[in-house]
């Protein structure tokens, strides 16, 4: 793991100064205090300036924590188009941390998300036919930032990260990163308005309308049980879409889901899901099972109403459990002290609410969290089931190119705690026009009509965080 020693800062960096030392090749430092409180959005804007299409923001629901991510220091990608892209970037990250130093402060020693972080994410398939619009977003790719702001309820640190040459001059860049940390300072923001929308458009909704159709019928045909199916809808606007005030108000409206945007480039992945796919810390892991849905009331009554519905409906059940059974399964094999519900609950977010159902357990010494990533995902909420079977039928009739839409994205530090959701409820910014992707659980019964409408209500947020109307 990351070298670091929990004695005094003088001691540790010694240590951490001494161990550079002894080896003959480049090493990482990174140094870590906590700060006067900063708000992770300006903290963002303002790192544009230096730092533009290489930013990473996640923030938790009711943002208990928040990470920003500035630069790139380091760089971790894999183009593997099978499932050993999770141990490619895995195995990068091992050896990586061996020649990687964290200097902190005293109370910051034993911080979850400070230090070394790895951030990013994975394709939703590799093996599909890329669209150039994902250009830049490889099968696997993940990154060390060179500066970190991580916003917790005790407080504030930032983490500064950059290569020594070699162990002799550690000691220097150490300087150079204590000096930085101590005067560094955010400028005052204002946020753009947005653009002028100019044209908003439904891409193969009847292509769509026809996959369900066939998809159902392969149902019927006994050759797989569900499958996720997603379409498009691409918004044009009369000037560049800021990135900054889609999390901004994504961060207003969407306080029960988890708030993300990375940028490669001149394009920015932006989201706000609801469901998480996976969450570590120190041996304890939680998965979120989060399938079936119906939309929110009116009022408090309809809204009561329509979740006791939700709860009651054969369709939605069922195709909750297919989530459940598989998560479960998945960590039977890889956890210890397995604990699941009876039954689901309800999960409300500004627009929608779902079945819900959490799954907790330890997992086993010999797995990694990429493991776990890897045997999850896709779930059958992104997927269906069978999975694979379910993976190559949405290769086969989606109309659209998936990309990162619905794959693990999130983040991992020193120690291995870290924490991934599905990429739902987002959109490929780039320039003036933003690409938004909403998808629905198909089985056997569904009535494309009724899932083209679940999809008008999913792509709501994201709409409404690009400052466009309902379509």
């Amino acid at each position: 793991m990351v070298t670091t020693v929990q004695h005094t800062f003088r001691e540790e960096a010694d240590h951490a100064l001494h161990k550079a030392k002894q080896v003959n090749h480049a090493v990482l430092l990174s140094y870590s205090r906590r700060i006067a409180s900063l708000d992770p959005l300006s903290f963002f804007k303002d790192g544009a300036k230096k730092y533009k299409g290489k930013r990473f923001f996640w923030s938790e629901p009711g943002s208990e924590l928040t990470i920003v991510g500035l630069g790139t220091e380091a760089l971790f990608q894999s183009n593997e188009k099978n499932g050993k892209r999770y141990h490619d970037v895995f195995e990068q990250w091992e050896r990586f941390k061996k020649t990687a130093f964290h200097i902190h402060e005293e109370e910051e020693a034993a911080h979850t998300a400070v230090g070394p972080v790895l951030f990013g994410g994975f394709s939703f398939n590799p093996a599909e036919e890329r669209g150039d619009e994902w250009n830049g977003f490889e099968e696997g790719l993940f990154f060390i930032p060179s500066l970190m702001l991580t916003k917790t309820a005790d407080g504030d640190y930032l983490t500064v990260n950059q290569w020594a040459a070699d162990g002799n001059l550690a000691e220097d860049t150490l300087k150079r990163l204590k000096s930085f940390s101590e005067a560094f300072s955010v400028s005052s923001i204002e946020y753009e308005e947005y653009p002028v929308l100019t044209k908003a458009e439904e891409l193969d909704v009847e292509n769509w309308l026809e996959a369900i159709k066939t998809a159902t019928n392969g149902m019927k045909a006994n050759q797989y049980d569900k499958v996720v199916l997603a379409r498009e809808v691409v918004l044009s606007y009369d000037g560049p879409i800021p990135a900054e005030s889609v999390v901004r108000k994504l961060l207003t409206d969407q306080t029960t889901s988890y708030v993300f945007a990375i940028e490669q480039g001149d394009k920015c992945f932006v989201g706000a899901s609801p469901e998480r796919l996976i969450k570590k810390s120190g041996k304890d892991v939680m998965s979120t099972c989060l399938a079936g849905s119906i939309k929110r009331g009116e009022n408090q009554q309809e809204d009561e109403r329509l979740g006791k519905e939700l709860l009651h409906d054969e369709k939605n059940l069922a195709e909750h459990d297919f989530v459940v059974q598989m998560i479960h399964d998945s960590f039977l094999s890889s956890c210890s002290d397995v604990k699941k519900p009876a039954g689901p609950q309800l999960y409300k977010t500004k627009s929608v609410q779902h079945l819900y159902t959490p799954i907790t357990g330890h997992l086993k010494t010999s797995a990694s969290l990429f493991d776990l990533i890897e045997k999850l995902h896709p779930t059958p909420a992104l997927g269906g089931s069978p999975q694979q079977k379910a993976v190559e039928v949405i290769a086969d009739i989606e109309p659209m190119t998936r990309g990162w839409y619905a794959a693990p994205i999130g983040w991992m530090d020193g120690r291995e705690n870290g924490e991934f959701v599905v990429a739902i409820r987002s959109g490929l910014i780039e320039g003036k026009s933003a690409r938004l992707f909403a998808g629905c659980g198909i089985v056997e019964d569904s009535d494309p009509q009724s899932e083209y409408e679940e999809t008008q209500i999913k792509l709501k947020p994201m709409i409404s965080a690009l400052g466009g109307e309902r379509l």
